[in-house]
């Protein structure tokens, strides 16, 4: 088997690479031009370069692939219309190149943001992605994951965890909207690719959606305390009450400076992320720990 990994030289996507070829599968991955953290994927690892916007720079990659895991995307970013064509136009354009080229099954990487009540546009591009995938005639599988946490804490996972945990731990007095009551079940960055190669794998996947979080529930001032433990810090959270927060929109400038609008910053104190696992325990076998 031949799986093709689209923004494999990330650093969920390396841990994903190493993971399939650990249970025997043939990696091959797709990384933007230039991009110099390909020298960094595992041996082995045959690696073709291309932009998920431009379609002709993608096709090669597809060829004699049998299952593909479209990670490729942006998190983070201030420009009109990225989020757009990168998240929702790229995985058309995935999609597209997978069915052209006969690929049998295709796991598509989104995100709990999917779920929120109110959506950000990043959280609009890739709910536009899913609706791709699950219009591709493709046998499709989506996953979710939630705040996506490394080791060491803090490096190594998701850039928003990462963001939050740089905030919380360089401000020796820092300022949560509502408090931190706000809900997430983070997952370790390990559970979550072990989660994703097994939503490729499992026969009994397709066709289905699935929340890939940890095992604990936590709010927002609970991981903010787990991380201070974890650096050896005590420092003070006060609580900011909503109409200040969103009136000055300063968490833009603490968390995310010029990286992140205003919206993007705040939503992720705003709305739960604690989704049920119980689907993706059952039918993947799915066995996550608990971070922090």
């Amino acid at each position: 088997m031949i799986a093709l990994v689209t923004g494999g030289a990330g650093v969920v996507g390396k841990a994903l690479c190493r993971e399939l070829l650990g249970r025997g599968v043939c990696v091959r991955v797709l990384t933007l031009p230039g991009d110099t953290q390909a020298g960094a994927l595992p041996a082995g690892v045959e690696v073709y370069f291309g932009d998920v916007t431009d379609p002709d720079s993608i096709r090669k990659a597809f060829a004699g692939v049998d299952l593909v895991y479209h990670l490729a995307a942006i998190l983070l970013s201030t420009k009109p219309g990225a989020f757009d064509r990168i998240n929702a136009g790229g995985t058309h354009n995935v999609v597209a190149a997978a069915k052209d080229a006969g690929v049998h099954r295709l796991v598509y990487v989104s995100s709990i943001s999917v779920t929120y009540p109110v959506l950000t546009e990043y959280g609009k591009s890739k709910l536009a992605g899913e609706s791709f995938v699950r219009d591709s005639g493709l046998s499709w599988t989506i996953v979710r994951p939630t705040l996506v946490i490394g080791e060491p804490v803090g490096r190594g996972g998701g850039i928003e965890f990462n963001m939050y945990a740089d905030y919380v731990c360089h401000f020796p007095v820092y300022f949560l909207p509502g408090g931190g009551k706000c809900l997430k079940r983070p997952v370790a960055s390990v559970d979550l690719v072990k989660g994703i190669a097994l939503a490729g794998l499992s026969e009994g996947a397709v066709g289905k959606t699935y929340a890939l979080a940890g095992k604990r529930v936590m709010s927002m001032a609970e991981m903010a305390s787990a991380i201070l433990k974890v650096a050896k810090m005590r420092h003070l959270m006060l609580p900011l009450p909503w109409w200040i927060a969103r009136k000055l929109a300063v968490l833009k400038g603490w968390i995310g400076g010029r990286r992140v609008t205003a919206e993007q910053a705040l939503s992720g104190f705003l709305f739960d992320a604690a989704p049920d696992i119980a689907d993706a325990e059952r039918d993947l076998g799915y066995k996550p720990g608990s971070p922090l």
